[in-house]
Order: structure tokens, then sequence, then C-alpha cells
């Protein structure tokens, strides 16, 4: 659980900063260095991504689409699946970059862990088809 706090707490302070002060490297010491991360593809950032190098060309990708980007979680409402898996329940605020939307919808994700860390993270988000955005 207190990998998960970590990892959600430096992915908002990464989207938050300047492009000049993001530190990424708070987060990949969560994670497994053959991670694979599943994201809507209907989302702006969807898609699966894979291993250190993946995950920071989602980050990227991230910062490029989105203007506001945080994921505002309850450690209340994770829930132990298993000893290898944790559901965490929480919602995306953000601001699209290429028409101002602005998103408020529920998120779920599940954390899959291995010795070395996180191995696998997939989302999901409630409505992905409300956001609307020309094609990049």
């Amino acid at each position: 659980m207190a990998s998960i706090q970590r990892f959600y707490d430096a992915e908002n302070e990464f989207v938050r900063a300047e492009p000049s002060d993001r530190d990424i490297s708070v987060m990949l010491k969560e994670l497994d260095p053959d991670v694979v991360v599943h994201v809507p593809d209907s989302l702006p950032h969807g898609g699966t991504w894979r291993g250190h190098e993946g995950f920071e060309k989602l980050f990227d990708v991230v910062t490029e689409r989105w203007q506001e980007f945080e994921v505002v979680y309850n450690d209340a409402k994770w829930h132990q699946i298993d000893d290898r898996r944790v559901l965490t329940e929480g919602r995306l605020r953000a601001v699209l970059r290429v028409n101002g939307l602005h998103v408020d919808m529920p998120v779920v994700s599940i954390f899959t862990f291995t010795s070395r860390g996180l191995s696998h993270l997939d989302h999901f988000y409630k409505d992905t088809a409300a956001i609307v955005f020309p094609a990049t």
C-alpha cells in the first residue's frame, strides 16, 4: 500500500511540475523494469506501455495532451485482492489542452506486484467516450 501511495503522489507531482522540474525517477523506483500499463485506447494517452522506457513515453504523452491531470484518491477505498494485487478507487480530474474540456470521472485501477515492484497496472475509467478530442 505504501508503494501505491508513493506512486500516486509522485504521479500528481510530476504532472503539476514545470517541464524542467519533472522527475519521473520517483515513480520508476516503484516499478518492475518490465512493467506493463494499460490505459483505455479512447483516452488521449491510451495504449499499452511497456517497461521503464514505455512508462516514460506514457508520461510524455500525458503532459503533452493534458493541461491538468490529477488522480484524486482516498486510501480507504483501496482493496487488497490477494497477496499480489490491489484495487484502488479514485477520480481523474483533468483538463485537455486541445479544447479545455474539464474531466471529472471515476477511475478504478488494479496494481499487480512482483518482488521487483509494480509489474502491471490496468486502469478502468467510467466513461471515456465522454472525452471528445480531435485526432492528432
